[in-house]
């Protein structure tokens, strides 16, 4: 479960909600189905279903405060982002796009937050 989600949720929605979703994001499970046959029960440890409902509201909460810089600006949608540079230098505009990375980097180890490349499913 992630406490830096849970504890922004506690600062901006309603108290109400903090059980529904502490229960929500914790003790998930999965299990595969192929050809007939099902799998044992896995236990997942981080993250929000796939196609879940309130996934999109949840990612917004906690990147609500993701940081950006005068060089750089984001887009999102859904549980995407995107960051653009522009700039007339190609070479600088890149520097801004990296730089911005750093940021977010030490912004992720700080959250508590991982990455995982979607191309490397497991």
């Amino acid at each position: 479960m992630a406490p830096g989600l849970l504890f922004k949720i506690k600062r901006i929605l309603h108290s109400g909600y903090l059980n529904l979703l502490k229960s929500y994001l914790n003790e998930h499970q999965f299990e595969a189905q192929f050809n007939g046959e099902t799998s044992s029960r896995f236990h997942i440890y981080s993250g929000v279903p796939q196609g879940s409902i309130p996934g999109p509201l949840l990612y917004v909460l906690h990147t609500f405060y993701l940081l950006t810089t005068s060089e750089t600006s984001l887009g999102t949608f859904a549980d995407d982002t995107a960051i653009f540079a522009n700039h007339e230098d190609p070479r600088i505009a890149s520097l801004n796009l990296q730089e911005h990375l750093y940021i977010i980097e030490k912004w992720l180890k700080k959250c508590k937050i991982s990455l995982k490349n979607p191309s490397h499913r497991t």
